[in-house]
């Protein structure tokens, strides 16, 4: 029987949650159906590895000359030129379906609507991100979608609470395989100069409003003065930075952004004594379950797929939205006073291992 032909487009190729797991899962897929990547973006993770059957990456730099020849060339074909370098990928490769690797790029599911091939539209995202996309290319990438995979029940839930049937909950995961440490923790405490006996609890992700890395501060000044609390991910110059860098200063906070640290990041991950989610909105955090496999008692605000996730023994999940509530909980599980088990953190962690959940894509795309 020949292999189905899926031809996998992702938006940046980077080390965001999302594509992490798209990088995890064609590693796994190979020898099971042909896969074909295309990344919207050079970034590192499929730029310097080459995880599909045939990998292929926009190199494009998009400056000021680039969007003149973007629109001049529109104007004369009616389609952009990634949209012809796509459209060249699939007569070189004759995908059977597409895949979208996020909500983010609707005008593939237009492109795909018009050569008359099936895609399979991939949700990690909750109502936040729905207000980013015009409403026309929203709908259009739902109404035509012949599957619409689920990241967590909560997607799934808003999705179906949008009338849409043909969903399915593929949840998102890790390989623990992948998680390496091998710097010393006492050693990244005094390069950090933190004390010993400071508790440590740590953030991730991008910084944004919706992964709350606003409140921070508001979190830390709840806290004993002798926990500090990390921020593992890129750091982005905006006004809420500097927000951040002068209230740190002027209450003497020990609050430390640490950036994005991708050669270091499950040492600086192993660092902490705990891991917190601030985030409003998340759907399935892959961070989440990292830090659980690190066995980090976990605490967050009720966010999406933390609640989830969550199972007695793990930590906390706060049902308010407010930095004091976190806080009075975190102290808890700082005092012992709540109850943790690191085989309870370690074994859940292993329930969204992909040696655990690949059969279930594997028959997915076997059977759509």
């Amino acid at each position: 029987m020949n292999q189905k032909t899926i031809l996998f487009i992702t938006p940046t190729g980077g080390r965001t949650g999302s594509e992490m797991l798209i990088w995890y899962l064609l590693k796994h897929l190979s020898g099971k159906i042909r896969s074909v990547i295309y990344s919207c973006q050079n970034g590192e993770l499929f730029a310097n590895d080459s995880t599909a059957d045939l990998t292929f990456v926009n190199k494009t730099k998009r400056g000021f000359l680039y969007k003149i020849y973007e629109g001049v060339y529109y104007q004369l074909l009616k389609r952009t030129p990634e949209e012809s370098r796509v459209l060249k990928i699939q007569k070189k490769v004759k995908a059977d379906k597409w895949y979208l690797n996020t909500l983010t790029m609707p005008r593939f599911a237009r492109l795909a609507k018009s050569l008359k091939i099936p895609y399979h539209l991939h949700v990690h995202e909750l109502v936040s991100v729905y207000d980013e996309i015009v409403y026309d290319d929203f709908r259009f990438q739902f109404d035509n979608a012949e599957k619409i995979i689920c990241c967590s029940a909560i997607v799934e839930q808003r999705i179906r609470q949008m009338g849409y049937a043909n969903t399915v909950l593929l949840h998102s995961f890790i390989d623990t395989k992948k998680i390496h440490v091998q710097q010393n923790p006492l050693d990244l405490r005094q390069k950090l100069n933190i004390p010993k006996d400071a508790y440590i609890w740590l953030m991730s992700g991008s910084m944004n409003l919706r992964k709350g890395y606003d409140l921070a501060l508001d979190l830390l000044a709840g806290l004993p003065r002798n926990t500090y609390l990390l921020w593992l991910g890129n750091i982005k110059k905006t006004g809420v930075l500097h927000y951040l860098e002068q209230r740190t200063k002027k209450e003497k906070l020990n609050f430390i952004q640490i950036g994005e640290k991708s050669s270091e990041y499950y040492d600086y991950l192993n660092l902490a004594d705990g891991f917190v989610l601030l985030a409003r909105e998340d759907p399935f955090p892959l961070v989440m379950i990292e830090a659980a496999f690190l066995q980090k008692p976990i605490a967050g605000f009720d966010s999406g797929g933390i609640a989830e996730f969550s199972v007695k023994g793990m930590g906390t999940v706060v049902k308010s939205f407010n930095p004091k509530d976190l806080a009075e909980a975190m102290i808890k599980i700082q005092n012992e006073e709540t109850e943790i088990s690191k085989e309870v953190l370690k074994n859940r962690a292993l329930d969204f291992d992909i040696k655990n959940q690949i059969n279930k894509w594997v028959k997915f795309f076997n059977e759509n």
